[in-house]
Protein backbone atom coordinates (compact mmCIF):
# COMPACT_ATOMS: atom_id res chain seq x y z
CA UNK A 1 0.00 0.00 0.00
CA UNK A 2 2.61 2.49 0.82
CA UNK A 3 4.67 1.89 -2.62
CA UNK A 4 1.41 2.43 -4.19
CA UNK A 5 0.88 5.81 -2.26
CA UNK A 6 4.63 6.87 -3.18
CA UNK A 7 4.12 5.61 -6.78
CA UNK A 8 0.72 7.67 -7.34
CA UNK A 9 2.76 11.09 -5.42
CA UNK A 10 5.65 10.85 -7.59
CA UNK A 11 3.53 10.40 -10.77
CA UNK A 12 1.48 13.05 -9.60
CA UNK A 13 4.45 15.41 -9.09
CA UNK A 14 6.32 14.49 -12.52
CA UNK A 15 3.02 15.55 -14.21
CA UNK A 16 2.96 18.95 -12.21
CA UNK A 17 6.10 19.73 -12.54
CA UNK A 18 6.30 18.20 -16.84
CA UNK A 19 5.54 22.08 -17.84
CA UNK A 20 6.60 24.51 -17.89
CA UNK A 21 9.98 23.96 -18.19
CA UNK A 22 12.88 25.24 -20.11
CA UNK A 23 14.43 22.95 -22.96
CA UNK A 24 17.89 22.99 -24.22
CA UNK A 25 18.55 21.00 -27.68
CA UNK A 26 21.18 20.90 -30.38
CA UNK A 27 20.23 20.52 -33.86
CA UNK A 28 23.21 18.57 -36.09
CA UNK A 29 22.94 16.94 -39.40
CA UNK A 30 24.73 13.75 -40.68
CA UNK A 31 26.78 13.58 -42.77
CA UNK A 32 28.07 17.21 -42.01
CA UNK A 33 28.22 18.99 -44.60
CA UNK A 34 24.84 18.18 -45.57
CA UNK A 35 25.02 17.77 -49.72
CA UNK A 36 21.95 20.37 -51.70
CA UNK A 37 19.24 17.53 -52.87
CA UNK A 38 20.78 14.67 -50.56
CA UNK A 39 19.39 12.75 -47.84
CA UNK A 40 20.83 13.60 -44.62
CA UNK A 41 19.42 12.48 -41.18
CA UNK A 42 18.75 15.57 -38.90
CA UNK A 43 19.05 15.10 -35.21
CA UNK A 44 17.96 16.94 -32.18
CA UNK A 45 18.90 16.08 -28.50
CA UNK A 46 16.90 17.99 -25.71
CA UNK A 47 17.44 18.06 -22.19
CA UNK A 48 15.99 19.53 -19.57
CA UNK A 49 18.35 22.52 -17.64
CA UNK A 50 18.93 19.71 -14.87
CA UNK A 51 20.77 18.16 -17.96
CA UNK A 52 17.89 14.99 -17.66
CA UNK A 53 17.26 13.87 -21.55
CA UNK A 54 13.51 15.22 -22.28
CA UNK A 55 12.02 11.61 -23.40
CA UNK A 56 8.60 10.97 -25.60
CA UNK A 57 8.28 14.99 -26.84
CA UNK A 58 5.91 15.57 -29.81
CA UNK A 59 8.72 17.43 -31.87
CA UNK A 60 8.85 18.87 -35.36
CA UNK A 61 11.50 21.21 -37.71
CA UNK A 62 10.41 23.34 -40.60
CA UNK A 63 12.87 25.09 -42.97
CA UNK A 64 11.92 29.11 -44.49
CA UNK A 65 14.73 30.61 -46.39
CA UNK A 66 16.21 34.27 -45.22
CA UNK A 67 16.85 34.93 -41.89
CA UNK A 68 15.36 33.79 -38.75
CA UNK A 69 12.46 36.21 -37.04
CA UNK A 70 13.32 38.89 -34.35
CA UNK A 71 11.06 39.15 -31.23
CA UNK A 72 8.60 36.69 -33.12
CA UNK A 73 7.51 33.87 -31.57
CA UNK A 74 6.78 32.26 -34.85
CA UNK A 75 8.12 32.98 -38.63
CA UNK A 76 5.39 34.00 -41.19
CA UNK A 77 5.04 32.26 -44.16
CA UNK A 78 4.63 28.45 -45.51
CA UNK A 79 7.66 26.18 -45.07
CA UNK A 80 10.41 25.31 -47.30
CA UNK A 81 10.67 21.80 -46.13
CA UNK A 82 8.74 20.81 -43.02
CA UNK A 83 9.06 17.19 -41.36
CA UNK A 84 7.03 14.53 -40.20
CA UNK A 85 7.37 13.82 -36.18
CA UNK A 86 10.81 13.20 -35.69
CA UNK A 87 11.05 9.74 -34.05
CA UNK A 88 12.92 9.30 -31.08
CA UNK A 89 15.73 6.49 -31.57
CA UNK A 90 17.29 6.72 -27.99
CA UNK A 91 16.56 8.91 -24.61
CA UNK A 92 16.06 12.64 -25.37
CA UNK A 93 17.73 11.92 -29.14
CA UNK A 94 15.07 12.60 -32.04
CA UNK A 95 15.93 12.01 -35.81
CA UNK A 96 14.05 12.15 -39.26
CA UNK A 97 15.99 11.86 -42.51
CA UNK A 98 15.15 14.95 -44.99
CA UNK A 99 16.34 16.05 -48.12
CA UNK A 100 18.76 19.06 -47.99
CA UNK A 101 17.19 22.18 -49.30
CA UNK A 102 20.07 24.31 -51.83
CA UNK A 103 22.41 26.42 -50.80
CA UNK A 104 21.25 29.04 -48.67
CA UNK A 105 20.66 30.76 -45.04
CA UNK A 106 17.56 29.30 -43.67
CA UNK A 107 15.67 29.94 -40.46
CA UNK A 108 14.89 26.78 -38.95
CA UNK A 109 12.35 26.51 -36.60
CA UNK A 110 11.87 23.72 -33.74
CA UNK A 111 8.39 23.12 -32.97
CA UNK A 112 7.63 21.20 -29.66
CA UNK A 113 3.86 20.36 -29.31
CA UNK A 114 4.45 17.42 -26.84
CA UNK A 115 1.29 18.85 -25.10
CA UNK A 116 -2.29 19.57 -26.47
CA UNK A 117 -2.52 23.18 -25.12
CA UNK A 118 1.15 24.37 -26.00
CA UNK A 119 3.49 24.81 -28.73
CA UNK A 120 6.89 25.95 -27.74
CA UNK A 121 9.37 27.41 -30.54
CA UNK A 122 12.83 27.82 -31.20
CA UNK A 123 14.09 29.92 -34.16
CA UNK A 124 17.86 29.09 -34.89
CA UNK A 125 19.45 30.35 -37.93
CA UNK A 126 21.34 27.40 -40.36
CA UNK A 127 23.50 28.00 -43.65
CA UNK A 128 23.09 25.36 -45.73
CA UNK A 129 26.76 25.63 -47.84
CA UNK A 130 30.17 23.79 -48.05
CA UNK A 131 31.06 24.54 -45.01
CA UNK A 132 29.81 21.77 -42.06
CA UNK A 133 26.68 23.19 -40.26
CA UNK A 134 28.13 21.62 -36.46
CA UNK A 135 25.71 21.35 -33.62
CA UNK A 136 23.04 24.54 -33.76
CA UNK A 137 22.51 24.80 -29.81
CA UNK A 138 18.88 26.50 -29.26
CA UNK A 139 16.36 26.82 -26.43
CA UNK A 140 12.76 25.61 -26.21
CA UNK A 141 10.93 28.53 -24.22
CA UNK A 142 8.37 27.60 -21.10
CA UNK A 143 4.75 27.48 -21.87
CA UNK A 144 2.15 28.68 -19.77
CA UNK A 145 -0.27 25.71 -20.25
CA UNK A 146 -3.22 24.99 -17.94
CA UNK A 147 -5.58 22.20 -17.60
CA UNK A 148 -8.50 21.74 -20.59
CA UNK A 149 -11.61 22.28 -18.50
CA UNK A 150 -12.73 22.69 -15.03
CA UNK A 151 -13.06 18.96 -14.53
CA UNK A 152 -9.41 18.32 -14.75
CA UNK A 153 -9.18 21.73 -12.51
CA UNK A 154 -10.65 19.72 -10.00
CA UNK A 155 -9.80 16.18 -10.43
CA UNK A 156 -6.13 17.93 -9.54
CA UNK A 157 -7.49 20.33 -6.70
CA UNK A 158 -9.72 18.01 -4.96
CA UNK A 159 -9.68 14.90 -6.14
CA UNK A 160 -6.14 13.97 -5.65
CA UNK A 161 -5.59 15.36 -2.26
CA UNK A 162 -8.99 13.56 -1.03
CA UNK A 163 -7.51 10.27 -2.73
CA UNK A 164 -4.26 10.73 -0.71
CA UNK A 165 -5.80 11.50 2.48
CA UNK A 166 -7.89 8.64 2.55
CA UNK A 167 -5.20 6.48 1.80
CA UNK A 168 -3.08 7.92 4.23
CA UNK A 169 -5.97 7.50 7.02
CA UNK A 170 -6.19 3.84 6.36
CA UNK A 171 -2.55 3.65 6.44
CA UNK A 172 -2.90 4.97 10.21
CA UNK A 173 -5.85 3.27 11.12
CA UNK A 174 -3.90 -0.03 9.79
CA UNK A 175 -0.81 0.98 12.17
CA UNK A 176 -2.66 2.20 14.96
CA UNK A 177 -4.74 -1.88 15.11
CA UNK A 178 -0.91 -3.39 15.10
CA UNK A 179 0.01 -1.27 18.06
CA UNK A 180 -3.13 -2.33 20.18
CA UNK A 181 -2.69 -5.76 19.31
CA UNK A 182 1.42 -6.00 20.24
CA UNK A 183 0.29 -3.69 23.58
CA UNK A 184 -2.58 -6.35 24.35
CA UNK A 185 -0.51 -9.24 24.04
CA UNK A 186 2.28 -7.46 26.02
CA UNK A 187 -0.02 -7.15 28.39
CA UNK A 188 -1.38 -10.94 28.80
CA UNK A 189 2.61 -12.53 28.71
CA UNK A 190 2.84 -9.95 32.47
CA UNK A 191 0.34 -11.13 33.67
CA UNK A 192 0.34 -15.07 32.63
Amino acid sequence: MRRLLAAGLALWLGAAAAHPMLVIGELSFDPDPPAPGQAATLTLQLQETSLAEVEDAVVFVEFRRGEPPSGESAPRGDPYLATEQLAETSPGVYTTTITVPEPGVYAVSIRDRTYRQEEAIANVRVVISDAAVGAVPFILPPTAIGPASLGSWLIWLVGVPLLAGVVVTVLVLRAGGRGEKEGAEAEAEEEG
